[in-house]
């Protein structure tokens, strides 16, 4: 078993969007509304509570993070601990927007997912640094991720309810062509949540309900399986400045009975990863 320490304490209800800036850790509590940002390595924890969930963070070329809230885009400023809304996102009744990254090009692509996990109302969106936003595809019960592969051909998107992880090409102006199931958990109790990718081209996948990521081959076989203290991880980033250390932030709802549960795991996994891209709005 890869050795597993505590990055954080601090409990989280659902945490998520683990990030990476060069010095700095971020998190998100989504249920809470919170953002945190610790200084690298163990320092202070910044805590900035925004107006609504927040699905996922990631960083911003002009400074500060890009948010996803539960219907809008949101440019937060942890430091001066302001919160922006910048956009309106369309979406349906019953659903909120989830987990989201910076492709290679500097756009910020995020999901939806039904709230009550049950029908496929949610999309999946990209939005530029003019901010506009764009609907990639539907048909989404709860979008995770994504990733993409190190050249940015591939972009991998995961509906965590339906547990599979699907494989798209897409070009560098964000046309998406048809996916292709990459990799699928239908036959687990478990669900695939959050994902990265390093340096290899290996996608590293949380595992909620599983206590567990694992690590697969770009050709979607399994290549390894690193076992957590915590049942339900749920996103996972390369860190520190050799990007050579694994964050990975967990939750505690789903029934969890383990004390580290919602805390944010720091593990040693023998890869590194990519340099964290910045949304060019």
């Amino acid at each position: 078993m890869t050795d597993v320490t505590v990055l954080s304490d601090i409990p989280c209800t659902l945490g998520e969007s683990a990030l990476w800036d060069g010095s700095r850790f971020y998190w998100v509590d989504i249920l809470e509304r919170r953002v945190h940002a610790m200084a690298w390595p163990a320092g202070p924890v910044v805590t900035v509570v925004l107006p609504d969930l927040v699905g996922s963070v990631a960083l911003r070329a002009g400074g500060g993070l890009v948010a996803a809230l539960r219907d809008a885009i949101a440019f937060c400023d942890v430091d001066a601990g302001t919160v922006e809304v910048v956009r309106a996102v369309d979406t349906p009744p019953g659903t909120r927007l989830n987990d989201g990254a910076v492709d290679p090009s500097g756009a910020f692509w995020f999901g939806s997912m039904d709230m009550a996990e049950r029908t496929p109302s949610g999309s999946f969106y990209r939005l530029d640094g003019a901010l506009t936003v764009r609907r990639a595809f539907g048909g989404i019960v709860c979008s995770n991720g994504p990733a993409w592969s190190p050249d940015g051909s591939t972009l991998y998107h995961v509906d965590s309810t339906v547990r599979l992880i699907r494989a798209y090409p897409v070009s560098p102006s964000g046309d998406v062509g048809p996916g292709r199931v990459f990799m699928s958990d239908v036959d687990h109790d478990w669900f695939p949540d959050g994902v990265t990718v390093d340096a290899q081209g290996y996608v590293w996948n949380c595992k909620f309900g599983g206590a567990r990521i694992v690590r697969y081959a770009p050709d979607g076989t399994v290549d390894r399986v690193v076992p957590l203290p915590v049942a339900n991880p749920t996103r996972c980033a390369f860190v520190g400045p050799h990007l050579d250390q694994l964050a990975v932030t967990s939750a505690r709802v789903g029934g969890d009975p383990s004390p580290l549960a919602g805390q944010t795991l720091l593990l040693n996994p023998g890869a590194r990863g990519l340099a964290t891209p910045r949304f060019a709005g």
